[in-house]
């Protein structure tokens, strides 16, 4: 009963953190058990396929048309009739309602809101679901939100930032090459006021990352890089920014680099290109 208990409440908390509505200190937690607690991944995966489920089913019922006969009966609805209160009987009232055209449409919208809502629930179970005699492949977690997950949290312990200091840069090439299968070079990034503070490894969508951070100056800012086997079927630059966190990716035949910092810092793209050249 208590797991049980506790389960609805991890889900409750998810919930929150996906729709937005979490506090920062909520959000943290949050993100601390999505890299420890696979439990927790793995219900976040399910809720996030069911919301996104959920928003298509009704964005697509959204764009049907009405039918022709709901619109003629809204066209051609009569005015409601006002309450008469007779003046022989004071506490008799004659009270006569139909809906207007206004309340019919309301009406028409809060039943297509209710079906989304049941495309949600029905998203919100593992796997694929079928809708009309077709199966519908739902999203999978990005994996681009494990590699902010993880800058979150370690740029969150100044403490422990790393596991292989910058004074160790044959042990992180070793490791790190060994880890991911990606031999690679430590870039100087001393031009762009970066100085490198050492290596971690972690794991993306279920496959070894290397990470190689910076700290910016006296500011503290935290700037890295990851690396790991390729997975973009393109290599241009992409740019993105998730919970506060800016992304620029950039892909080669054998892997895939991502310099990752706060959304902020207004040259992660010129460090990108930087790095590209030298890693």
């Amino acid at each position: 009963m208590k797991a049980s208990a506790s389960s609805s409440a991890l889900e409750q908390r998810i919930s929150a953190f996906l729709d937005g509505e979490a506090n920062e200190h909520e959000r943290q937690e949050i993100e601390a058990l999505l890299v420890n607690e696979p439990q927790a991944r793995a219900l976040h995966d399910n809720l996030k396929r069911g919301t996104d489920y959920g928003r298509r089913v009704f964005d697509d019922a959204m764009k049907e048309p009405l039918p022709l006969e709901l619109v003629r009966t809204i066209k051609n609805a009569p005015l409601p009739r006002r309450a008469i209160r007779l003046p022989d009987d004071k506490k008799r009232q004659s009270l006569s309602f139909k809906p207007s055209r206004t309340q019919a449409l309301v009406a028409c919208i809060l039943s297509l809101c209710l079906g989304g809502g049941i495309g949600y629930a029905l998203g919100t179970q593992p796997g694929s679901t079928r809708l009309g005699g077709s199966e519908v492949q739902l999203d999978s977690r990005d994996w681009l939100d494990d590699v902010v997950a993880h800058y979150r949290l370690y740029t969150r312990l100044p403490d422990r930032l790393v596991e292989i200091g910058a004074d160790r840069p044959g042990d992180i090439l070793a490791w790190l090459t060994t880890g991911t299968g990606i031999a690679f070079r430590i870039p100087d990034l001393s031009q762009s006021g970066l100085t490198f503070a050492g290596a971690r490894l972690f794991t993306a969508d279920n496959r070894p990352s290397g990470l190689l951070l910076y700290r910016r100056g006296d500011e503290g800012e935290i700037i890295a890089i990851t690396f790991s086997k390729t997975r973009p079927d393109t290599n241009k630059p992409v740019e993105d920014i998730r919970a506060d966190t800016g992304l620029v990716s950039w892909s080669t035949p054998l892997a895939t680099y991502v310099v990752v910092g706060p959304s902020s810092a207004a040259d992660l793209d010129e460090i990108a290109a930087k790095a590209a050249g030298l890693i």
